[in-house]
């Protein structure tokens, strides 16, 4: 006898939470894009994603000295571990007059980069929509 979704119990066919989740997040992109825009979650300041600059946290701490795991207020926010990447960013000023100056870069866990998916603005247009 065949066995199936019809001959098996609803929760044996259905699917487990995880994989629902990885499922439905497969097409989302989670991680800062380098050339992007990210909001920091901390100060809820959108920022531009210059590059990657460390595979993880504690590539960052051999090369910089300093901790970002446990610097400030980054212990209490979920999401950061030694396995983060770290991107270098620069805070987007939102004063035109100010658009010429050079600003300062920081190293951010991915953790506290939240995406800004403004490729979505343009992501189901067609040529005629233009």
């Amino acid at each position: 006898m065949p066995e199936g979704a019809v001959d098996a119990d609803f929760d044996d066919a259905e699917l487990p939470y995880e994989q629902r989740v990885a499922n439905a997040l497969e097409d989302v992109q989670t991680e800062p894009v380098e050339g992007g825009v990210a909001i920091d979650v901390i100060t809820r300041q959108a920022v531009f994603v210059r590059q990657r600059s460390y595979d993880d946290l504690e590539a960052h701490y051999e090369a910089e000295g300093y901790d970002l795991a446990t610097y400030k207020m980054h212990p209490y926010l979920p999401g950061i571990d030694v396995d983060n990447a770290v991107y270098e960013c620069v805070y987007v000023d939102g004063n035109p007059q100010n658009a010429h100056k050079p600003g300062k870069t920081y190293d951010f866990p991915s953790a506290r980069l939240m995406h800004l998916p403004v490729e979505q603005a343009w992501g189901d247009m067609e040529v005629d929509d233009v």
